[in-house]
């Protein structure tokens, strides 16, 4: 049969194109799956190879915890081996949020050991974050076992070092503050630091479900390296004799504060460094800002003008050179004119004829002016240098500052400032170098370097520290001469009314301070530092004691606020 248009040839199948189709489909969801599996296998191939270690350290995540062991910090002890800062050992409870099922009941259970509301503890456990909750800081070993027979899930333990001070509040400045994370902030443990400190360890165990260790599971380990223990040159029982009397004195004469310093004058150790107000450990808002002022230490931190108590140091340099005498005898009118200005007593004593010694016994201003200007410019300060003056002495306390001397040729600088300069005037220093240059008087002229630190041992060694000689100051027998006219000065009746600072059955040698605060527009009339420095028993120095008592408001005088603070302090000494 013969078809025309319009007709199927006799050779196409019928039903082929449904067939086409469903190849074409089962063509598709082949290579459908196909490319499925080769991303999949890309995918494996990026996770177990390119990234294996990456992953291989979160699934060792989820199997170990990497903790740091705190070193020991070293122990702080006075010149006897008390301790006076040590590191005590609790335990820190952790939680880790994502394994603990049920805050609530975690929470409940936790209440009556920690002494916490339920509700607080919850508002931690509930909290989901990556990082480890703290919830309890400082607990005891019987309250941490505890807690680890209830079995709770997602807790677990941290030792924990926290600073005591067995003495309490004692040199609570000079010891200083350690911070939360360990650091010394301040004082002695800010200085030391790198010596208490020590190096800390780290534990990696492997951990069950519930964040413990497991007992027989792998474990790695790095001990710590305890830190140094550093003893002090510094008594405790000086040094708690001279906190409570300044304060005293505080308290008696509504001052502003007070320091005093205590120096062996044989070696250059630092028996006592004390100020008051004072930092106290148990202070709750110890940490914060306003507490600043309180982490420094006056006695190397606060300059001052030290008033008459510097005539000390313009006498024995003008005995040394030979410009004066203990006799040399003087005219004192009240008043010495020198160049731009005029020096006038602070006391109108009736004009007459006076020695140097006269001087010194009745704080004349003119005397020691005499002396200054008699020694000249250049040999006044070579000698105020000598001394240690404008420079820090290197006791080795964070914030020591220099002390400001104006010399010839500096911007300001006036021949008048040489005469007061004399007295204690127009010159700034700290307590701690005004302490040590009387102390080079009190040894026979030698100047030696405070330091409040004899011994570092630890792990690593041990560093001794012996007196150190900075230089001859003086002769001896200038220095002797200065004593006796020192000793003097303490015997000196005024009036019929012996001198506050005599200590019955002793001979002290010293010297009254009384110097005007400057400010920015002058001298404040109203606002004095009374002061004292001595040395007892004159003969052979034990101890030298610089009493400071800043803008007491019943007296402006040395004599009357200072003095007795010295004498009170020093009968407990010999």
């Amino acid at each position: 049969m013969v078809c025309w248009a319009g007709c199927r040839g006799s050779s196409e199948v019928p039903g082929l194109n449904e067939l086409d189709e469903r190849g074409w489909r089962l063509y598709v969801l082949f290579a459908v799956i196909t490319g499925c599996v080769l991303i999949l296998v890309a995918r494996l191939v990026y996770i177990q190879v390119i990234e294996h270690e990456h992953f291989a350290e979160l699934a060792a995540a989820e199997r170990w915890r990497r903790e740091a062991v705190p070193a020991r910090r070293g122990v702080i002890r006075d010149a006897d081996g008390a301790p006076l800062a040590t590191t005590v050992t609790y335990e820190g409870l952790y939680a880790d949020a994502a394994q603990i099922e049920d805050p609530a009941a975690t929470a409940n259970a936790l209440s009556p050991l920690l002494g916490k509301p339920a509700s607080s503890l919850k508002a931690k456990l509930a909290q989901r974050q990556a990082a480890p909750v703290l919830v309890q800081s400082g607990l005891s070993a019987t309250t941490a076992d505890r807690i680890r027979e209830l079995n709770l899930p997602g807790l677990y333990f941290r030792p924990e070092r926290q600073r005591l001070h067995p003495e309490g509040n004692l040199a609570a400045q000079v010891l200083g503050v350690v911070g939360v994370d360990g650091q010394g902030l301040s004082g002695l443990e800010a200085a030391f630091d790198a010596d208490l400190a020590g190096k800390p360890g780290w534990v990696l165990a492997e951990r069950d479900t519930g964040g413990d260790e497991i007992a027989l599971g792998d474990r790695q380990s790095s001990p710590p390296v305890d830190g140094a223990d550093i003893t002090l040159t510094l008594d405790r029982y000086i040094q708690r004799t001279v906190e409570l009397e300044l304060a005293a004195a505080v308290e008696r004469h509504r001052a502003r504060g007070a320091t005093a310093v205590v120096l062996d004058p044989r070696t250059g150790a630092v028996l006592a460094l004390a100020s008051y107000p004072a930092l106290r450990f148990d202070d709750p808002d110890l940490f914060d800002s306003s507490r600043l002022p309180l982490y420094r230490i006056p006695a190397v931190d606060d300059l001052y003008e030290p008033g008459s108590v510097f005539k000390i140091v313009t006498m024995a340099a003008a005995l040394d050179a030979g410009v004066v005498t203990p006799e040399t005898a003087i005219l004192d009118t009240g008043s010495f004119p020198y160049a731009s200005g005029v020096v006038r007593n602070s006391v109108n004593w009736p004009p007459g004829m006076i020695t140097m010694t006269l001087g010194l016994q009745r704080s004349s201003n003119v005397a020691a002016a005499y002396a200054g200007t008699t020694l000249g410019t250049r040999r006044f300060f070579d000698y105020v240098s000598a001394f240690g003056f404008g420079r820090p002495t290197g006791v080795g306390l964070p914030g020591e500052a220099a002390g400001l001397i104006k010399r010839p040729g500096q911007p300001g600088w006036d021949d008048y400032d040489l005469a007061a300069n004399s007295f204690g005037q127009g010159i700034a220093v700290t307590p701690l170098p005004m302490a040590s240059a009387v102390a080079a008087v009190a040894n026979g002229g030698t100047l030696l370097q405070p330091y409040g630190v004899a011994k570092v041992a630890g792990p690593s060694g041990r560093r001794v520290y012996h007196p150190v000689v900075v230089r001859q100051v003086v002769r001896a027998e200038t220095a002797q001469k200065l004593t006796e006219m020192l000793v003097a000065v303490v015997e000196f009746v005024d009036g019929g009314k012996p001198r506050l600072s005599k200590v019955p059955g002793y001979r002290v040698a010293g010297k009254t301070g009384t110097a005007e605060v400057p400010t920015a527009s002058g001298y404040d009339p109203s606002a004095t530092i009374a002061s004292f420095v001595g040395y007892a028993p004159a003969d052979d120095p034990r101890f030298v004691l610089l009493v400071k008592i800043d803008e007491p408001k019943d007296s402006p005088w040395g004599e009357t606020v200072a003095a007795p603070v010295f004498r009170a302090i020093a009968q407990q000494l010999l």
